[in-house]
Order: structure tokens, then sequence, then C-alpha cells
């Protein structure tokens, strides 16, 4: 193993998901080659993994259980137990560590809830502060109604947590604080947009990627701190909305342009950002089918590719940033997210 060797923690679906995910994989990358480093540990479709940035510590969503598992790292490539796992709601799709909250928050597809799970002082999780339920923008009285589909929740740098809500087409901004949840504001999008990731700049934009309405939805925030709809930026004409399906929405390192990846075109689309506003640049295979979530390491996007049970280390080229050739391929079961390991 040598110095310049980067490490990953990857989680996917298991058999009770419809995968053959053992577990959380540990994974290398340097110069261009991925190496699988083993089974971490055993688990039932831990399809999203969050790293605690300053404590030994990984979580995991263990999706159709409907639990949170924590661990402790005891090596690159070994992990033991942190307590029990929590209860969360139905299929628990997400997760992300508030450390000024002093939380985890979880997002749960089935039901909808929010959940915050005080962490204690060596990563320990206790019994989770649920969110208000959202309530969908677009109801009709006397109408069916729609259900709360919890997708993600992001820190924003302003301490203010946003979520995705792919069932009622809505952005949530919430503050966390002494473990109680305060709601600041609901934007409603579109009916039909299916919001699921989302990403803030530096500047304070915040770029949205719809599951069902295939666009990146800019947001902006007035001197009052409100959140507007600003401009939609189509991901281009290999992409159809409602046969394809944007997953993963992430910065450049260098903060000027978007990558997104799409489910069924096979594709990761990018954006450069002119102004704040994205303009699409084209284009670049992910090297396999259905490319759920990809991490940018230098000049290489690392892509899970689910349904092909690859991870591909993808090639960026150095002017526009588009993907080339696949650099190096990992065999990898039913993979749905990548975590880099964090030194503490």
């Amino acid at each position: 193993m040598g110095d310049m060797e980067k490490r990953f923690w990857v989680g996917g679906y298991s058999p009770d998901g419809g995968g053959t995910s053992l577990g959380i994989r540990a994974m290398g990358y340097t110069q261009g080659v991925l190496t699988d480093l083993g089974l971490a540990h055993a688990a039932e479709s831990p399809s999203w993994l969050a790293t605690h940035p300053r404590l030994p510590v990984l979580y995991a969503a263990l999706e159709h259980r409907g639990e949170v598992a924590a661990y402790r790292i005891l090596g690159h490539n070994k992990l033991e137990p942190l307590g029990k796992p929590k209860l969360a709601g139905a299929l628990l799709c997400h997760l992300v560590v508030a450390e000024a909250a002093g939380a985890l928050v979880a997002s749960c597809y089935g039901d909808g809830k929010m959940l915050a799970y005080p962490m204690d002082a060596d990563g320990t999780l206790s019994d989770p502060v649920p969110a208000a339920e959202s309530i969908d923008p677009f109801a009709v009285p006397g109408h069916p109604e729609r259900a709360s589909h919890s997708h993600q929740a992001t820190v924003l740098r302003s301490g203010v947590i946003a979520t995705t809500d792919l069932g009622h087409d809505a952005v949530r901004f919430c503050d966390l604080v002494q473990g109680q949840w305060k709601l600041r504001q609901q934007l409603g999008l579109r009916k039909g947009d299916g919001p699921r990731h989302l990403v803030e700049h530096p500047s304070g934009f915040i770029y949205v990627v719809t599951e069902h309405g295939a666009e990146v939805i800019t947001l902006r925030a007035d001197a009052a701190g409100v959140y507007r709809e600003l401009c939609r930026t189509g991901l281009g004409e290999k992409v159809l909305a409602g046969s394809d399906f944007p997953a993963e929405i992430s910065l450049d390192t260098n903060n000027d342009r978007l990558y997104i990846g799409v489910r069924g075109a096979g594709i990761v689309a990018v954006l450069d950002l002119v102004s704040g506003r994205p303009v699409l640049r084209g284009s670049g295979s992910c090297a396999g089918a259905w490319p759920r979530h990809h991490l940018q390491v230098g000049n290489s996007l690392l892509v899970a590719n689910q349904l092909s049970n690859t991870i591909e280390a993808i090639g960026l080229e150095g002017a526009d940033g588009l993907p080339q050739d696949s650099l190096s391929s990992l065999p990898m079961e039913s993979p749905t997210c990548i975590a880099a390991q964090v030194t503490v």
C-alpha cells in the first residue's frame, strides 16, 4: 500500500433489497487502480454510509431493516459494532452527520420520516427525535393524499439542514438545536419534479437534481434568507424524463461544475457553472449500468454501478471535465454508496 492510496467504504443492496452485497466492503484507489480490501463487516443492505468527521466511527443505513447501525473503525478494512442498531423509519435511504447539532440525521423514503439521533462523545447513538411530518404543498381537499418520500438531508454552511422530499416535490429548511427540530421554510417545486439530492455551492446557491423531472433546479436565498427558484437546466438529449432517473449530484473539487449520474441512460452529465447558473457541457458513459452514486477523487470519478455490479474509476478530461475512458473496473456486489475513509 503506497502513501498515495485513498481508501473508501462501499455499501450495497443485499438479498433483502434485491441485491447480492454481503455488507460493508473496504476499497483502495491509487494511480488509477481500484483494489478490493475485503469485507469490513457483514450487514444487510447498508445502502448509505456516513463517516463521522472527527471520530473513528462509520454509520450505515440498513435500508430494508429500517435500522441505523454504528460501527467503530478498527483499521482500513475492519469494523466492529458500536452499540445496537437503532430503529428508523421505512426504507431508510440516507444519513448525514450534523456535527454542530450533535446528531446523525436520517431520511426515510418509505414513510417520509426525518429523524435526528443524538450522538454521544464516542459516536454512540441515542433514540431519535422526529421532525414534524411533511405537508404536501400540492394537496387538494377531497383527493387522495400523496405519500411523503424523504430522500436526503444536507447540512448547509449556515448550519441549517436542507431536506428533499421526492414524494411531496418540496425542499424543507430546518434548524436542529438542542435536539429539537424547527421548520424555517418549505419550498414547493413543481408537481412531479421528484427532488432527490441537492448540493450547496460556497456562494450559497443550492442545486437540486430531480429524479422524475430529470433537471437541475437552482435555488437562491434572498436578503431575508428565504430560498426561491432561480432557474432550471436540462441534462441533454440523452436523458428522457420518466425513462431515465438522475441519482447523485456533486460539485467538482474546483466548485465550477456539477456531475450528475443518470440511471437508465448510463451516463454522467456535466454542467458548467456560469455566474451561478448551470450550463450543460456534455456527458460521458458511466461504463456500467445504473450509476447510483459517485465520488470525485482528483481527476477521476469513482462510480457505483449498481446493476452491473462494478465500481468504475473514470478519468476526467482536464479542460472540460468530461468523463473519458474507464481507468479501472472493480467487481462489487450491488454497490449503492461510496464513502471516503476519514483519518482521525
